[in-house]
């Protein structure tokens, strides 16, 4: 029991890398074109929607179970991003970039947000001191797990029909995410700041010994 409780958050992080990937190949044929049937489109929106949900969930049976790991910790973050920042650039790739409302300079800031804070984490982590992502993380991988079917659907779905309301919903969950993404970069930046701080008398120390 105890070695599936071990196994089972890894094993469905990698099953959400394996749906991203199944997401990335239906989104791909998708040509927003008049006619086409909805279905796969719908098929994509569902996929991204349980390997959105698996990321609580493997969190949840991590920390309930006790069992969080090194790997855990730098495997999860990294196929988030992978599912987040894939589905992002699909959207400002035709045939959807007309209709998602994402443009490439919001991709650029959602990636250089992602690897400012990888780094952060991954220079501490290689120090021997666990630096999990705070609630802000929390809640920018929410709102972009929302932000990413709302405009792949605004654009593939939507649009073949006439829908302000959906429109406007779109719209603000995409500035939303950009707000909500670059803000909470800060508090972990923060965070780093007290943790080199911390670390430069015993640093001090040690160089004073030899």
């Amino acid at each position: 029991m105890r070695d599936i409780r071990q196994s089972l958050p890894n094993a469905i992080t990698l099953a959400r890398l394996l749906l991203a990937v199944v997401f990335f190949v239906a989104i791909a044929g998708v040509s927003c074109q008049p006619g086409e049937d909805p279905g796969r489109a719908w098929f994509a929106v569902w996929v991204f929607i349980v390997a959105a949900v698996s990321d609580v969930l493997d969190g949840y049976l991590a920390r309930r179970w006790k069992t969080v790991s090194p790997f855990g910790r730098i495997l999860d973050p990294v196929v988030d991003k992978i599912l987040v920042i894939g589905g992002l650039v699909f959207l400002i790739a035709p045939p959807f970039s007309s209709g998602s409302g994402i443009v490439p300079w919001m991709v650029v800031v959602v990636i250089g947000r992602e690897l400012l804070v990888t780094s952060v984490r991954a220079v501490i982590e290689a120090q021997g001191t666990s630096f999990p992502a705070d609630w802000g993380g929390k809640f920018k991988m929410l709102v972009q797990c929302v932000a990413v079917p709302v405009c792949f659907g605004n654009a593939a779905i939507e649009s073949k029909r006439t829908s302000d309301t959906f429109n406007i919903f779109a719209e603000v969950m995409v500035w939303l995410m950009i707000v909500v993404t670059v803000s909470s970069a800060f508090p972990v930046l923060a965070r780093a700041r007290r943790h080199f701080r911390g670390s430069k008398p015993a640093a001090r120390a040690l160089g004073s010994s030899r």
